[in-house]
């Protein structure tokens, strides 16, 4: 009896542990999605209240005019509870000191190095993936190319670093990496399954074909550093740096490489992917510091 009463509360401990995870992804969909939708109400509103419909067309026209500010402000807000959430979850119930020395300590400066090759490889290498999308479903693409040609991705400034390299890498890292990993590997899912299970969601948290396909990919990426290192920093770097390949460096290439060059960069990608995962699994030019435990 008490042998099935203990079984009884792991399953119940199991189901808790998947049932937050999907909670998690939950509340950031509507998070994201909802906060977009008040932003762009209460724009209009207030601009209606301070000018009426000429008010109302000028703050909102404000607003998609400014898509990387508008883009900070939906981040924030997601950001801020995910924040307050992986805080008591995580970081209080092991205090802040230990919670620190426990990301950190399988740091080095090399595996910071390793991720510049990696991001570039990586972002390259997704080209081709890209490429094989385009041809299997042109619709698709195009509905892609729509959506990044609109989205501000390009349109350089100091808020474009915030709604780019800071905000998505620091509250994405957090929720998949951190709280839905966590929250699967707590509910007794092997690493492998884990990982896959949180990248399949960051494809779906795209809401687009496309990015969809090539973010799981990423997504799966950023777990296994996030294991390998057994710290979210690493893919909030990695993540900030995929994000800055592919869209100034890209645009650079674009715009002033050779297309023969360019198509050597990309064939070149896998092989340098391959290349500097294996650098970086077996941990090549970083100090030992004892054992590494799986």
């Amino acid at each position: 009896m008490y042998r099935q009463e203990i079984e009884g509360d792991k399953r119940m401990k199991k189901a808790a542990n998947y049932g937050m995870a999907v909670l998690v992804f939950a509340i950031t969909m509507v998070l994201m999605n909802g906060s977009a939708i008040l932003l762009s109400l209460g724009t209009s509103i207030f601009g209606m209240f301070i000018g009426g419909y000429n008010g109302a067309d000028m703050t909102y026209n404000f607003l998609m005019d400014n898509l990387n500010l508008y883009s900070c402000m939906i981040y924030v807000i997601t950001g801020t509870v995910f924040l307050l959430w992986y805080y008591f979850v995580f970081i209080e119930p092991a205090g802040l000191n230990k919670f620190v020395n426990a990301q950190t300590g399988k740091l080095s400066p090399v595996c910071f190095i390793w991720l510049v090759p990696l991001a570039f490889a990586v972002q390259h290498a997704i080209s081709l993936l890209i490429g094989a999308i385009a041809m299997i479903a042109p619709s698709a693409m195009e509905s892609y190319t729509e959506l990044v040609d609109s989205s501000g991705l390009t349109e350089y400034s100091p808020v474009w670093v915030i709604a780019t390299l800071i905000l998505p890498p620091l509250v994405e890292e957090m929720i998949f990496r951190g709280l839905i990993l966590q929250y699967l590997r707590k509910a007794g899912a092997c690493f492998i399954v884990a990982n896959l299970l949180q990248s399949v969601l960051f494809g779906i948290f795209h809401m687009n074909l496309v990015q969809g396909v090539y973010a799981a990919f990423l997504g799966f990426l950023l777990g296994y550093l996030a294991w390998r290192y057994q710290s979210l920093i690493v893919p909030m770097a990695m993540h900030a740096l995929f994000n800055f390949f592919g869209t100034a460096v890209i645009e650079f290439e674009n715009a002033f490489l050779p297309d023969f060059l360019l198509g050597l960069i990309i064939l070149a990608s896998v092989p340098l992917t391959a290349i500097v995962l294996v650098m970086m699994h077996f941990g090549i030019g970083e100090k030992k510091k004892g054992k590494q435990e799986r």
